[in-house]
């Protein structure tokens, strides 16, 4: 109780009751997502603003206060133009319901496989892939042996701006879950199409481990295909097996992205055989043969300056 009276205090500007949720979502009526993790529901405040409201499914163990207030307060602290931002949160429920900026062009997963009518060009997909990164990169960095992984990346919670500028969400929302749970050990349980094998067999989960999921979406964005596709084909096992066997994956790219003149389509080829062996490092089996997301990033910003100076 104490601990939550401090919380009070700390994030006064920030707090909204209960009441003021069922009038901002107008009773809960506009589902945006749903996860692991609970719903998403639009809403809307101070009249124009509007934002995503968090309600994770309610949990019979009551959470650790203490863990639960770093977490919160490291989480509004956020500030990266490719994060998705907390605004507010409702301590009045048993399981804290959270409030962060809407992004109002959906989600990568989406923009990918479902609205498939949306060209997409290579420097389009480089500029979502390393801005995801860029977010990957911050969290990373912000201090704390494995304190601040994701712990759920996929394309489904990389959200668009109007200029598909990306903005990772739920960022910690595996870690809150498990405090608000009362788990002795921080449990990841997001979508199995992305998560570490390694994680699977020790139950540890990593920066790499994120490096790993990333490797994912990668490949997602230069074949346009889901992690599992046409029933029961593995993206990754059969894009890793492509490049053992011939050396690379180009029988699996989108080939939207080289239709264009020979000069470019020629580039653009170099290109995404370099994105394709990143994608391939990062899902690597042993750990320390993943590249850090400085190095992933650096190697993308790369490959950007290669597409982009002849996709004029």
């Amino acid at each position: 109780m104490i601990a939550f009276l401090n919380l009070l205090e700390l994030l006064q500007e920030t707090l909204i009751w209960e009441c003021e949720l069922k009038k901002v979502t107008d009773g809960y009526k506009k589902v945006i997502g749903e996860g692991a993790f609970g719903k998403v529901y639009k809403g809307t405040i101070k009249g124009a603003e509007q934002v995503a409201v968090k309600c994770s499914f309610t949990r019979s163990k009551a959470p650790c206060h203490y863990e639960f207030r770093n977490e919160i307060i490291f989480q509004f602290r956020i500030n990266h133009a490719n994060v998705v931002r907390l605004i507010g949160c409702c301590l009045e429920t048993d399981v804290p319901k959270l409030v962060f900026e809407f992004v109002p062009n959906g989600s990568l997963y989406e923009l990918l496989h479902v609205r498939r009518d949306h060209g997409l060009s290579l420097p389009t997909r480089l500029h979502i892939a390393i801005g995801s990164a860029e977010a990957l990169f911050y969290m990373h960095s912000q201090g704390g042996h494995n304190n601040h992984v994701h712990g759920d990346f996929k394309s489904g919670n990389i959200l668009l701006d109007n200029d598909l500028t990306p903005k990772v969400s739920d960022f910690g929302s595996s870690k809150l879950v498990s405090i608000v749970s009362g788990y002795a050990k921080w449990c990841v349980s997001g979508d199995m199409n992305y998560i570490d094998p390694m994680y699977l067999k020790t139950g540890c989960f990593t920066e790499k481990s994120d490096v790993y999921s990333f490797g994912v979406v990668l490949l997602e964005l230069i074949t346009r295909k889901t992690a599992k596709y046409d029933g029961s084909n593995s993206l990754t096992i059969n894009f890793v097996k492509s490049c053992k066997e011939e050396g690379h994956g180009r029988g699996m790219y989108d080939p939207e992205m080289l239709m264009s003149d020979d000069a470019q389509a020629h580039h653009y080829m170099e290109c995404l055989h370099r994105i394709g062996t990143l994608a391939v490092q990062c899902l690597k089996e042993d750990v320390d043969e993943r590249p850090a997301m400085a190095q992933v990033l650096k190697q993308l910003k790369q490959v950007q300056e290669i597409a982009c100076g002849d996709a004029s």
